[in-house]
């Protein structure tokens, strides 16, 4: 259709020619990079802190109730960590590889925003949420600084290391270098949940805009489509009367001209019929049926162009006009010669 338009959304734009993010854009997309960043290096702290603590409590502890007699609770929150770790190590590479290449602001300052990413953005901060929260809870359960208890001395200030300091300090250092590397774990793994749940805020919000984006090009895109269908009826009917006229106008033409074709068929017809009579009556009855010939040719000629405007207005019924041979009547003697 002439003058018809294509329309290209958004994401199909090449990246030279999409708009580039505004300074709150830039700095929300650092922002969410320095996020990743933070909860990265807290998830390797406490990896390395519970790490720490395992063997140390292996070596003079034991469970008395669980899956087994090691410090099995300090390794339950190493899972979630170390799976958050790899996923913030991915993003951070794969961010810092997108602005190696050079490509556009708008992807180098953070995660893609596609729709597989941000579900990838979203699930992922779930999971970690979801699996580390019991995890750390089991750590602080099983940890050994709830043990701790403050030194009682005797009257004369003497500390003895007994059953009621059993768990001090002085009489148990040991206790309290394992506890406070579970409590620096616990603290950096929930530092890592707080993270990853302001992470999970980003990337719903993220993943909202994106749905309503979506179904604004939808609307969009039956707007324009219902508007190119009332721009081509449109058009249809402008095109239809002019050819409908022209239409008519031929028809009624094309009547005419079979009107006025037709008395040159009279005359023929009569000239032939003439010369016929000419053959066998002579040249005196020749030149009468000539006339008469004419007279009729002329008379249907006339009767023709009068009715060539109602032949215009009928497009439909032409009625035909009957040919009449016209013929003289013939002598029974030649005529006198005087």
């Amino acid at each position: 259709m002439i003058g018809s338009k294509t329309l290209i959304l958004t994401s199909t734009y090449p990246a030279e020619l999409s708009p580039r993010p505004t300074s709150h854009q830039r700095l929300r997309r650092r922002l969410v990079t320095i996020l990743h960043g933070v909860s990265w290096l807290a998830s390797v702290i406490a990896i390395s802190l519970f790490a720490a603590a395992i063997p140390s409590w292996n070596q003079n502890f034991f469970h008395s109730s669980g899956p087994n007699r090691g410090d099995w609770t300090d390794g339950m929150p190493l899972g979630p960590l170390t799976f958050a770790m790899l996923y913030h190590a991915i993003v951070l590479i794969q961010a810092r590889m997108q602005k190696a290449r050079g490509s556009d602001v708008s992807t180098s300052y953070g995660p893609s925003l596609g729709q597989p990413s941000l579900i990838i953005h979203t699930t992922v901060p779930c999971l970690v949420l979801l699996s580390l929260l019991p995890a750390l809870l089991l750590a602080a359960y099983g940890s050994l600084f709830r043990f701790w208890r403050p030194a009682v001395r005797t009257q004369s200030g003497i500390l003895v290391c007994n059953t009621l300091n059993i768990f001090a300090r002085e009489c148990e250092p040991t206790l309290y270098d394992i506890g406070n590397l579970q409590i620096a774990g616990i603290t950096f793994g929930t530092l890592v949940w707080i993270l990853h749940f302001a992470l999970l805020l980003v990337s719903l919000r993220n993943l909202r805009r994106s749905r309503l984006a979506k179904q604004l090009q939808r609307e969009k895109i039956a707007q324009y489509a219902r508007s190119e269908g009332r721009s081509s009826r449109g058009s249809r009917r402008g095109y239809g009367s002019p050819r409908g006229s022209t239409h008519s106008h031929g028809a009624g033409d094309h009547g005419a001209w079979h009107q006025h074709a037709r008395p040159d068929q009279y005359r023929r017809s009569g000239s032939s019929s003439s010369s016929n009579s000419k053959s066998r009556s002579g040249s005196q009855s020749g030149s009468r049926s000539n006339s008469l010939v004419g007279g009729i040719g002329e008379a249907q000629r006339g009767r023709t162009e009068a009715n060539a405007p109602d032949g215009r207005q009928q497009q439909h019924h032409q009625q035909e006009v009957p040919i009449f041979f016209i013929q003289a009547p013939e002598e029974s003697h030649a005529p006198r010669s005087r």
